[in-house]
């Protein structure tokens, strides 16, 4: 509910109303919600209650930094070590949402975008670059870039339900079509250039989200 939005950043996160929706008792709610306090996408204010977590613009910059510093160090790895399976995991992840998206964007209007869209840009964006930090066989690197994924998620759906979100969504998956060509040709130069063109494109809409969210 909070990487779809449908809990917002800032908002706050009351068990027995979550226990009534999904028609369980506390208990399993409750467990879930602690798991979401360690993880970082839900904080404990004093006296106050559960909140979903509403990062800083401070906070922001240092999650987009932390994220590109692990991207490039797995970005390195997957050139050096991407045997062809992993290559054609990573086509087929764009292809499958070049496909998906085209069904859905074919009964929209030209500027229609919607909780659909977002869905799946997001699920299928971190399973790229998940992938690609798979290629590493580090644990470690694979587990950081995950949550530190997962918790960007939480500001980037605001992003793709703007106005000029389809045509974010359009360059990022253009940006990762031409870094999966880069990784087959070896070309680590061209790689590296167009992964450092992909993540600004992501780091300035984040910022330029949560100042207008402000």
């Amino acid at each position: 509910m909070i990487l779809s939005s449908e809990i917002k950043p800032g908002e706050r996160i009351r068990e027995d109303l979550l226990a009534e929706k999904f028609g369980i008792s506390r208990t399993p709610v409750r467990e879930a919600v602690n798991q979401l306090v360690q993880n970082g996408f839900i904080v404990n204010v004093k006296r106050k209650g559960l909140y979903c977590v509403k990062f800083s613009e401070e906070e922001l910059l240092d999650l987009i930094e932390l994220r590109m510093s692990l991207e490039s160090l797995s970005f390195d790895k997957c050139i050096e070590r991407a045997a062809d399976k992993d290559i054609q995991e990573l086509k087929e992840i764009v292809y499958d949402f070049n496909e998906k998206y085209g069904r859905i964007t074919a009964n929209m209007g030209p500027d229609g975008i919607g909780k659909e869209i977002s869905k799946l840009h997001n699920e299928y964006d971190v399973r790229f670059h998940v992938s690609i930090a798979n290629v590493s066989n580090s644990s470690k690197l694979i587990k950081y870039i995950t949550e530190v994924e997962n918790l960007l998620l939480i500001s980037r759906q605001r992003i793709y339900r703007k106005e000029s979100g389809r045509d974010i969504i359009a360059l990022s998956w253009k940006q990762h079509e031409q870094i999966v060509e880069a990784i087959e040709a070896r070309d680590k130069s061209t790689a590296v250039d167009i992964l450092g063109q992909h993540l600004k494109l992501m780091r300035d809409t984040q910022i330029e989200t949560n100042e207008s969210d402000a």
